[in-house]
């Protein structure tokens, strides 16, 4: 039952990917998936509204079965301030602030256990310069590689721009239409994750973890694309490849490291992103 009363983290560097005979998956910085449902509709400088009725102001609580499921505060009908919502023990599952709909800051999701999954960290004025330098684009006063990449490319620009690009998992949601609908299936036992907010711009440090901590990914954004030292992991079971990117692609060299840490593979990429070359290392058998 949802009441409406009056108006009232953390960090680290990686990426994600196991070798193939090919470019590794998770040097490919476009999501197949999340570009094939990006929002090609976008005009540049307005946002997409939220799914959600939301009053005029106030905070907005749901309680489910002995518990408090959400809280959120609304403002001038927009998701305005801190969010958070529940598990059934109590844990929280999701928490962040959000300003004008958009994520700002620090955003952090765990499981039932307490476990920190996903950090992510967002700009929402960034989100609002960038939109705005893409409707109204000149080369020569030009700050943002997204709004170069929509002159050339809009729906892969836009993709970037959507939070199923920051959760991946959550083009595979059922759409819901309220926020309590939201966090009954955030919380609910075998459903992904899908955050309150549609639309983000990723600034800063970006982490996802396996059950038990073990780093999945890390890295840093910069005006929404990977950029600097990341390294990934594909499984909690094997090694991890460690690089750069720039404006979201692999770029020079990066190294694939085994499980116990020894370097196993040097790959070379160009300025386009695009595998140039690699070079296995072929260690002798110990005795």
């Amino acid at each position: 039952m949802i009441a409406f009363t009056k108006p009232l983290l953390l960090a680290g560097l990686c990426l994600y990917s196991y070798l193939t005979h090919t470019q590794p998956a998770a040097l490919q910085e476009t999501n197949v998936a999340a570009a094939a449902n990006a929002p090609d509709d976008l005009f540049p400088g307005v946002q997409k509204p939220l799914p959600y009725n939301l009053p005029a102001s106030g905070v907005v609580t749901a309680s489910g079965a002995d518990r408090l499921l959400f809280t959120a505060t609304v403002k001038r009908g927009k998701l305005n301030g801190n969010w958070q919502s529940w598990y059934s023990n109590g844990t929280v599952c999701d928490s962040g602030r959000l300003v004008n709909n958009l994520p700002d800051g620090a955003w952090v999701f765990r499981n039932e256990e307490g476990e920190i999954m996903a950090i992510r960290h967002y700009n929402a004025d960034k989100f609002l310069r960038i939109t705005n330098e893409m409707q109204h684009y000149h080369p020569k006063r030009s700050f943002y590689y997204l709004a170069v990449l929509y002159q050339k490319n809009k729906r892969s620009a836009l993709h970037y721009l959507d939070a199923a690009y920051s959760f991946p998992g959550s083009i595979f949601r059922k759409p819901v239409t309220s926020l309590q609908q939201l966090a009954e299936s955030n919380t609910s036992p075998g459903n992904t994750y899908h955050p309150v907010f549609v639309q983000c711009v990723h600034e800063g440090l970006y982490m996802n973890y396996f059950s038990g901590g073990l780093v999945k990914d890390s890295g840093m954004y910069k005006d929404g694309m990977k950029s600097g030292k990341w390294i990934h992991r594909d499984t909690a079971q094997a090694g991890w490849f460690q690089g750069a990117y720039k404006h979201g692609l692999p770029v020079k060299e990066w190294k694939h490291f085994d499980q116990e840490g020894r370097l196993v593979e040097v790959l070379h990429y160009d300025q386009a992103g695009r595998l140039s070359w690699r070079k296995k290392i072929n260690r002798q058998p110990s005795r």
